[in-house]
């Protein structure tokens, strides 16, 4: 069985189990999932495919345990620095410098939360996914590539991941009446976006401030159907959610917060 105590996910593991099997690994992969824990499992489990005794992470191996405690040599785990958001640019050198490391077998670096990366560390990751070396596996953990240079996302193979099987909405009940009234026939033509805005956040002071509750909900929302949703489902589903997320970062740039609004509910009605 490979990656055995990875929970679901069966598409993916398949997919990690033909390119080892038939050693066409790539130097860089993308893991896509809502759930930040389970795509790490997912990222630490298969390193150890590639120093495992019985190269399926057996877990019981030297190899597997040096991994799980966080000790082997050639696979090492980047993310925030303590105590912060944002990935910055002295992680990514260090991410990256691993890829010139001489050792005997595979260096392999995870970088947690890259869709966090501020521009100097995205700039200085893609220089490093520009020239790839052999000898070097990269993985980037994220939630969504919605934030991510295009330019780095397509220099890296995108896996999609499941996250747990708890899925709830996180949708309040006062904004789920009142996307309810966005999906209506003739909403455009009888909608007002501060008294819409007040019957979905009743308890929040400012246009801005309700906008960006209502993008938060909307982005853990959107990220909760990711869920049981495999292949070219996820597709329309990535859009919106991704569309979400670069709304959300235009407000934090000024953005007219109409504007904003306008567009997350034309992305309500018909997707991204």
């Amino acid at each position: 069985m490979f990656l055995p105590i990875v929970p679901g996910n069966e598409a993916a593991k398949r997919f990690f189990g033909r390119a080892v099997i038939l050693e066409r690994v790539s130097h860089s992969y993308l893991l896509v999932g809502p759930d930040a824990a389970a795509s790490k499992l997912f990222a630490r489990e298969l390193a150890k495919v590639f120093y495992c005794a019985e190269s399926r992470a057996c877990g019981s191996c030297s190899a597997c345990a040096s991994i799980e405690h966080s000790n082997h040599p050639n696979v090492n785990f980047f993310g925030p620095p303590a105590g912060k958001s944002v990935v910055d640019i002295d992680t990514v050198r260090g991410f990256c410098e691993r890829t010139h490391y001489r050792s005997n077998g595979l260096q392999i670096a995870i970088l947690e939360h890259a869709d966090q990366m501020n521009e100097p560390a995205a700039n200085a990751l893609l220089k490093t996914l520009e020239e790839p070396l052999g000898s070097a596996l990269l993985i980037l953990l994220v939630q969504s590539t919605g934030s991510l240079l295009s330019t780095i996302v397509s220099r890296c193979h995108r896996v999609y991941l499941r996250g747990g099987d708890d899925v709830r909405s996180v949708l309040s009940g006062s904004a789920k009446e009142a996307i309810e009234e966005v999906l209506s026939p003739h909403f455009f033509a009888r909608c007002e976006s501060r008294g819409w805005l007040g019957r979905a956040f009743p308890d929040e002071d400012g246009v801005r401030t309700a906008v960006r509750k209502l993008l938060a909900e909307l982005v853990e929302d959107w990220r909760a159907r990711i869920h049981g949703q495999e292949g070219c489902e996820l597709d329309p589903v990535l859009r919106c959610l991704e569309a979400l997320i670069e709304l959300r970062q235009d407000l934090d740039r000024n953005v007219s917060p109409e504007l904003v609004l306008e567009r997350i509910w034309r992305v309500l009605r018909h997707g991204a």
